[in-house]
């Protein structure tokens, strides 16, 4: 080849993939709660939507489910939210699922009767099964695919339903008592539920709590105690914070459910590998 074409080809292939890099960059903005708020086209219309890990699957609101077609599956989740409530879903085949530049198929949705401003819906982990998803909380981006070789980690459990799949690891709380704690980038910032039988475990006087009444979205009440414990850290230690605010949850069907960002600021979640891989920065 001659030289010049050979330059060529290499300054082509340089911009070829400086512009894959810019575009495998998906910008996110976050509420005053610390949700993660990404543009999704669902069936080829864009909407607003919360990343949630936590969600299990991906879901449509009723005003959004007027702008696509919706084509009905043969499938039906019959589930609970982390509160107790009964949930029935019948679930809906999208024809195509697009965030940045990539297209995620064979997915699926449910379609849920909420208003929540101009939030359209929630994408959950589902399109992630096979790829590893990175969430970039110091410049608000989110990438696929990203090498993790060289990072800490922690050790995640996937859930076993074939329809749902949700994460979640073992903590200590007080550097004493182990939980199990799904892991809820929808609960936004700062949200540390744990069930109330760790009151006992942890020797925690309820009257040194607040009891209030919460009242869900669906409509069910749970009394939280709310307070402080003095450390939430992962088993393995890498990971550590103090002096946290927390809710110890009456009916709580899980061990604990906490926000995600406390873990890193740039994690990348690996379903795969059953791992996410944090960037120290």
């Amino acid at each position: 080849m001659h030289p010049i074409g050979l330059k060529s080809v290499i300054f082509c292939l340089a911009l070829f993939l400086i512009f894959k890099k810019v575009h495998s960059q998906i910008p996110f903005t976050q509420d005053a709660n610390g949700h993660i708020l990404l543009q999704v086209k669902i069936n080829g219309v864009n909407g607003k939507f919360i990343f949630d890990t936590g969600a299990g699957l991906n879901a449509i609101f009723t005003g959004f489910s007027k702008k696509i077609e919706n084509i009905r599956s043969s499938d039906t989740i019959h589930g609970q939210r982390a509160t107790g409530e009964e949930l029935v879903l019948n679930l809906y085949n999208a024809q195509t699922i697009t965030i940045g530049n990539k297209n995620f198929t064979g997915q699926q949705y449910a379609i849920i009767d909420l208003k929540a401003g101009d939030i359209d819906g929630i994408i959950s982990l589902q399109p992630f099964k096979t790829t590893p998803v990175t969430i970039d909380y110091l410049q608000h981006l989110i990438f696929f695919n990203q090498d993790s070789q060289g990072f800490s980690s922690i050790p995640i459990e996937c859930s076993v339903s074939p329809k749902i799949l949700d994460i979640h690891t073992d903590v200590l709380l007080n550097n004493s008592i182990k939980a199990k704690v799904e892991l809820d980038s929808g609960a936004g910032q700062h949200s540390y539920w744990f069930a109330k039988k760790y009151m006992d475990s942890l020797g925690l006087d309820k009257a040194d709590f607040d009891s209030i009444t919460v009242k869900s979205d669906f409509g069910k009440s749970n009394v939280n105690y709310k307070g402080k414990i003095k450390s939430l850290s992962t088993v393995n230690k890498i990971i550590a914070i103090q002096d946290l605010n927390v809710s110890f949850v009456e009916g709580l069907i899980y061990d604990g459910k906490t926000s995600i960002d406390w873990i890193g600021k740039i994690l990348t979640i690996d379903i795969p590998q059953k791992k996410i891989f944090i960037k120290a920065r």
